[in-house]
């Protein structure tokens, strides 16, 4: 048998199953770890740190070179944050002077998937949301 429900028909059933989620009171903790991811990638600097390193190991140098604006400072930031969550793995090379190299970890290339859905769902909504932050901005 196959499966007869249209795509509008699937998305009220994901605000449905979403809803009865969010009222669902044994389900608190996971919409606690949602609130805590997005505490953790919701910057743009988090997400052009993860991105660099989804093409392989980096340096400090190469993410100065391939993140446009991210001072050092705030690039240390965000190297430590995602160390502290996992997402990174980091080794400290003895060598003078000090080679240090960064690499995602199996938890860090996990987010590509869904952040690129995010990507697209902006995409595809981009007028709509200029036009709703423009009104929100303005206020």
């Amino acid at each position: 048998m196959g499966n007869n429900t249209t795509e509008p028909q699937k998305k009220i059933n994901n605000f449905e199953n979403l809803r009865l989620a969010l009222l669902d009171e044994s389900n608190k903790d996971d919409f606690c770890v949602l609130h805590q991811s997005y505490a953790i990638l919701g910057n743009k600097w988090t997400l052009l740190v993860l991105g660099a390193l989804m093409h392989g190991k980096k340096r400090n140098s190469d993410f100065q070179r391939e993140i446009p604006g991210i001072s050092p400072k705030m690039l240390t930031e965000t190297l430590k944050k995602l160390l502290k969550y996992k997402m990174i793995g980091r080794k400290v090379y003895p060598e003078v002077p000090p080679k240090v190299e960064y690499w995602l970890t199996d938890f860090g290339k996990s987010i590509a998937d869904p952040v690129m859905a995010l990507l697209n769902w902006t995409k595809e909504w981009k007028d709509d949301l200029s036009a709703v932050y423009d009104g929100y901005v303005s206020l």
